[in-house]
């Protein structure tokens, strides 16, 4: 059985392979700083004094942007006036690459952030699960999802007292962030998840994909036996879907030779409730693939799925 939605756009992202420290700020403040060299470097922002120049500071394999600030002491410089001073910044730029995340302009003022070291995803520790309504599948709020490994699922009965170990219980989604018991919790019970995250403030948009139809399929299983008097009969089993678009844009930023990996494919509609859909996906069917920084190239393009796609 084959169902059909017409009428969607995508975006490919790559998730970032090198260690990282990303900011969690919003309004266009954020920034992802990736480690060249593996020594896992560090990087701090600090607002001090009043004011203060926009400087960078570089010992060993330390990284402190000393943000400007106003004669009151407040920061003033935005996150893309910091990539500016960071590229100029020889010792700095060994350590470090530094980019705004998709879809940011850079606009805003980080202000200060935390010394921190290059790590392989975000730690996250007894981040709370919502219910899904069910008492079975509980979910990490947006923003907080894409695991890479969750290692303790705990739950507190009732909301109150112990906390509970019951990992081994859990089936866990790490793309979806959520986790299902095998049992019914109670309705006020509290459910909470340890483990490491991937940053979407880390991904890097590969390409946009326009005028696309998402196909979804279910493999049929022929169950027909004795008692279907004649009758066929049959069952979905293996799934999977495929995006077709008449239109790409791509624009060369991204190395033509990574877009063969596992990409991560966001959907959007117009006319649905769920205004977006994700999964795990690679391109295929390619062919004379231009990059063009101008305009949106007039060809198809089929991006295949390597797992579920679910609403987000």
């Amino acid at each position: 059985m084959t169902s059909a939605v017409s009428g969607l756009s995508a975006a490919l992202y790559r998730d970032e392979p090198e260690e990282y420290v990303v900011t969690a700020l919003g309004s266009n403040r954020d920034l992802c700083f990736v480690s060249k060299n593996h020594a896992v470097p560090s990087i701090e922002i600090v607002v001090a004094g009043n004011n203060t120049p926009l400087t960078i500071d570089v010992t060993g394999s330390d990284v402190v942007i000393n943000s400007a600030t106003d004669a009151g002491g407040a920061a003033t410089s935005t996150a893309a006036a910091i990539l500016a001073a960071m590229a100029l910044d020889a010792e700095a730029t060994a350590l470090w690459s530094a980019r705004l995340p998709p879809g940011q302009t850079g606009a805003g003022i980080p202000g200060a952030v935390a010394h921190a070291h290059g790590a392989n995803g975000v730690v996250f520790t007894s981040l709370a699960l919502a219910d899904s309504g069910d008492h079975l599948t509980y979910q990490a709020a947006a923003g907080y999802r894409y695991w890479s490994s969750c290692t303790l699922i705990e739950k507190q009965v009732h909301g109150a007292g112990q906390w509970v170990n019951i990992t081994s219980s859990c089936v866990i989604n790490l793309l979806r962030g959520s986790i299902t018991v095998a049992a019914a919790l109670n309705s006020d019970d509290l459910v909470r998840a340890t483990g490491v995250r991937r940053a979407e403030t880390a991904f890097r948009k590969v390409m946009l994909l326009y005028d696309g139809k998402l196909k979804i399929d279910g493999k049929e299983i022929d169950t027909t036996n004795l008692d279907d008097a004649g009758w066929g009969s049959a069952i979905s089993g293996k799934k999977s879907w495929e995006f077709t678009a008449g239109a790409f844009y791509y624009d060369g930023s991204i190395p033509i030779d990574d877009i063969g990996s596992s990409l991560i494919a966001k959907f959007y509609a117009i006319y649905a409730t769920a205004k977006s859909f994700v999964g795990y996906g690679t391109l295929g069917s390619l062919e004379n693939v231009l990059a063009n920084p101008n305009d949106a190239q007039k060809q198809t393009i089929t991006c295949k799925g390597t797992g579920e796609i679910y609403p987000e």
